[in-house]
């Protein structure tokens, strides 16, 4: 079975009225380009390859906290 890979978020009128966003904070995820101390360098390039693609997925409206 193929099924969406995302769920879209959903502005609710209350929503718009607080002007609240339905999408998570990704920025209190995000640690930064700048390695960690005691972070392997292969680590580091995980880690980068997870942000960039939340940041992007976070951009594109596809992130909502269930």
């Amino acid at each position: 079975m193929r099924g969406e890979p995302y769920v879209y978020p959903v502005q609710s009128k209350k929503m718009r009225e607080n002007d609240e966003d339905p999408r998570i904070r990704v920025s209190d995820m995000i640690q930064g380009p700048t390695r960690q101390e005691g972070e392997s360098f292969e680590d580091y390039k995980i880690r980068m390859k997870v942000e960039n693609k939340l940041t992007r997925d976070y951009l594109k409206g596809y992130i909502i906290e269930r």
